[in-house]
């Protein structure tokens, strides 16, 4: 069944190390043939590894409430409240939350299948702190 409206309270909680994932657009879920859209909360002290690219999509990411990080490429980005990211095809990105509340995202993805042109970087790590 073809969903136009979704509340986040009604979307399936997916467990990710680090992260809770809700699809709010979805191929599956909204019959959605172009798009994704996804509620990530990124966990106290979590890091959302390993760092990836997505090959077929571009991403938007907006920085719904909390505060962290996001490495893009081998640069380190902070990332607070309002903010917003854009990541071009083929961009390695992973984000961390280094503070003690969930640093809320939504994700906006140009299609409706991640899984297709996704590659993981299990070499991407943070710097270490001073």
């Amino acid at each position: 069944m073809v969903k136009y409206k979704v509340h986040i309270d009604d979307l399936p909680v997916l467990q990710v190390p680090g992260r809770e994932v809700r699809n709010a657009v979805s191929k599956e879920g909204s019959g959605s043939q172009q798009m994704t859209m996804q509620i990530v909360d990124v966990l106290p002290g979590a890091e959302s590894k390993p760092g990836h690219t997505h090959t077929d999509c571009e991403e938007i990411i907006f920085v719904h409430s909390g505060a962290g990080e996001i490495m893009i490429g081998d640069e380190v980005h902070p990332m607070g409240t309002g903010d917003v990211v854009f990541l071009p095809r083929g961009v390695r990105h992973m984000t961390r939350n280094p503070g003690k509340e969930k640093m809320r995202l939504i994700c906006a993805f140009s299609s409706c299948d991640l899984k297709t042109g996704m590659c993981f970087h299990p070499e991407m790590a943070y710097p270490a702190k001073d």
